[in-house]
């Protein structure tokens, strides 16, 4: 059995909202909500890997404040470990910044209602009550 793919997640906060997108039809998982966050490269940290992927998804630039999670899940398409990572705008960035498309702000009580896959549910829970 092969190892799971390492995944960072950043979790961007900013006066009650957190950045979302929605996953490409062309990817596992089409359609779905998603924080920004991807594959870890070879050497890369989980808490590096989420700033990069954030500034590649967003063009924002985040500042990583601390772990909130690993879950590990297997899929359809494969095991994924992902590592969350809550982020904060850098200082330089005004409140809710505009983000690159598909990545808009969401209220932090609104995410419920968004469809995400299984593998965030603990990080799901865990906003709901902050």
């Amino acid at each position: 059995m092969s190892s799971p793919t390492k995944v960072a997640i950043a979790v961007v906060e900013s006066v009650g909202h957190v950045l979302v997108g929605t996953r490409a039809a062309d990817v596992p998982l089409p359609g779905m909500a998603e924080f920004p966050g991807g594959k870890c490269h070879p050497d890369e940290t989980p808490r590096s890997c989420a700033v990069r992927e954030c500034r590649e998804e967003t063009g924002l630039m985040v500042t990583p404040r601390d772990h909130l999670a690993t879950a590990t899940h297997t899929y359809d398409h494969g095991t994924v470990e992902l590592h969350f990572w809550r982020c904060h705008l850098t200082p330089d960035l005004p409140d809710l910044a505009s983000a690159a498309k598909p990545f808009r702000w969401v209220k932090i009580e609104d995410l419920s209602a968004l469809n995400f896959p299984e593998a965030n549910a603990e990080v799901l829970s865990m906003l709901a009550g902050s």
